[in-house]
């Protein structure tokens, strides 16, 4: 077995062990959101985002990436966005717009969906490209907006993210096309 084989299949990586305390970030995440404690949402938030960075730096500077940690980066990253945004669109507090919480729902169920078909199909497990990092991060920055109640800014950066959303599924939506149909 090939370094490179072995590393691609390995669980126990840091960059996997960071991926999965963004999720458990949550925990506190939901507490402070129900308590209206909205600086520290930002903190357990911000801590988030700095671990998404890392993981991926760390994975790729001590030759720990893993076909796991590909899979579970970004689909830890739609839990997040999603469950938070969901209690933001039940709870009176933060005003989060249930059309775009829909319409970010679909999107992510869509791309999930794409990207499955892709890697049952092709064995390849699909890497996110510039313009999901970029809508990723404008949603997050809007949703951050929504939480700390600046509402005017984020509902700029909610339009400024549905069109880099739509800009990135467009460009998913492409490249799951053209790795079906490659031989």
């Amino acid at each position: 077995m090939t370094t490179e084989l072995y590393h691609r299949h390995r669980i126990l990586t840091i960059p996997n062990f960071m991926t999965l305390m963004r999720l458990l970030f949550l925990i506190p995440i939901f507490w402070c959101l129900a308590h209206q404690l909205r600086w520290w949402v930002l903190f357990w938030g911000l801590l988030g985002i700095i671990t998404d960075l890392m993981d991926g730096w760390v994975a790729r500077k001590f030759n720990q990436s893993s076909d796991l940690g590909r899979l579970m980066d970004p689909v830890v990253d739609k839990i997040n966005v999603i469950s938070v945004t969901f209690f933001m669109v039940l709870s009176p507090y933060y005003g989060f717009p249930v059309e775009y919480f829909l319409f970010m729902v679909v999107r992510e169920l869509s791309v999930m969906t794409g990207g499955l078909i892709v890697t049952k199909k092709k064995h390849v497990i699909l890497e996110s490209n510039v313009w999901g990092k970029r809508s990723a991060f404008v949603t997050g920055c809007m949703v951050i907006l929504f939480i700390l109640d600046w509402r005017f800014y984020a509902w700029i950066l909610l339009w400024i993210s549905l069109g880099l959303t739509l800009v990135s599924t467009w460009v998913y939506a492409r490249l799951f096309i053209e790795r079906i149909k490659r031989k």
